[in-house]
């Protein structure tokens, strides 16, 4: 009975396990299409109904609603959604107080002494509005952490009439899991835009998407043998995103895409870049 009963949980049979234990697996949730909550920062021609998925990501910040004001007030409704792990209010004010609440709260989320700024947090979702009361000029930026993956469309500017891409390479494991595809575009203007596309990689705080001369880094001491170049933090580590490449920063120059890890000095994946096909 007892090997029964092993063999029934270790097959999960019925969903004994996970009923007993809580599944491993976790629930299918939509991905974002956008970092901001109503998708204004996203102008694509068409965007589709994002398809749900297990997989996530490291948490990122997504843009819920920016305030302002110049004395006590009342702001719009604005909505927090349930999967939010936390949100929080990034705040600066001019002069005299600033003090921020929710209407239920019996704790301000901002209660300080103006000039200054910080941050306040909250765990409550659904709609709410924030009651400000403030002596002088003030900002308030409302934003929701999730851990479900980014899909964005690609840029207008990577279809325009004009743009080129480059340079194409698929992800390998250096010292973590990285999968997906990455494109290089050189835009219609002459700067440069970098695509990831079904990517993933594992999930860390502050990571950074470089460029490196190297065709194909293989250790992270290899990585360090020869200086590269970051192009842009990577805060969400699943999904399919686009990152303008900084001006002064030439790609055709770079061999590989590589996702370092300065926190613990560690390469953790990489793409060799070769010639897009037209």
């Amino acid at each position: 009975m007892a090997l029964a009963a092993s063999a029934a949980m270790g097959a999960n049979l019925f969903g004994m396990r996970d009923r007993l234990l809580g599944s491993a697996t976790p629930e299918a949730r939509p991905a974002a299409v956008s970092r901001t909550a109503d998708g204004s920062a996203t102008t694509p021609t068409v965007i589709t109904e994002p398809q749900e998925t297990v997989l996530r990501s490291q948490p990122w910040w997504q843009r819920v609603a920016t305030l302002e004001g110049s004395g006590p007030t009342t702001s719009a409704p604005f909505t927090i959604d349930d999967a939010a792990i936390q949100w929080r209010v990034v705040w600066r004010c001019e002069s005299g107080n600033l003090v921020v609440r929710e209407p239920a709260a019996s704790e301000p989320l901002v209660d300080a002494n103006c000039p200054g700024g910080d941050t306040g947090y909250s765990t409550e979702t659904g709609p709410t509005s924030l009651a400000v009361d403030a002596a002088g000029p003030w900002q308030l930026q409302v934003e929701q952490q999730l851990d479900v993956p980014l899909v964005e469309p690609p840029l207008p500017a990577m279809t325009a009439p004009g743009t080129v891409a480059e340079t194409t390479g698929s992800f390998y494991r250096m010292d973590q899991s990285g999968t997906g595809v990455v494109t290089i575009y050189r835009l219609a203007d002459g700067s440069a835009a970098l695509r990831l596309d079904d990517f993933f990689v594992t999930p860390n705080v502050d990571l950074e998407i470089h460029l490196s001369p190297l065709e194909a880094p293989q250790t992270t001491d290899e990585f360090l043998s020869v200086p590269s170049v970051e192009v842009a933090p990577l805060d969400v580590t699943a999904g399919s995103m686009n990152f303008t490449v900084p001006p002064g920063i030439d790609p055709s120059r770079y061999r590989s895409v590589v996702i370092w890890c300065p926190l613990i000095d560690s390469a953790y994946a990489a793409a060799t870049l070769v010639p897009a096909q037209p």
